[in-house]
């Protein structure tokens, strides 16, 4: 289903900033048709990049994720 990317957005930026190991200001996240996230960014390691990877995939209506971080 087509959802709001407005909405898509704020609940991954929501779901960044509730896991205090990922530093949410250095991703960028993208919403393409309403459901597909672009990840942009970077993070300190592995765990981090599965962090943000899982916060994009647990809001509802994504369809997929493109995940474009890279591990500074």
């Amino acid at each position: 289903p087509r959802v709001d990317a407005s909405n898509v957005k704020s609940k991954i930026e929501s779901a960044l900033k509730r896991h205090a190991e990922v530093e949410a200001k250095a991703i960028r996240v993208t919403v393409q048709n309403g459901n597909k996230i672009i990840l942009e960014g970077s993070v300190d390691n592995w765990d981090e990049r599965r962090a943000v990877e899982s916060a994009a995939w647990s809001a509802p209506g994504v369809a997929s994720v493109d995940d474009r971080l890279v591990i500074a």
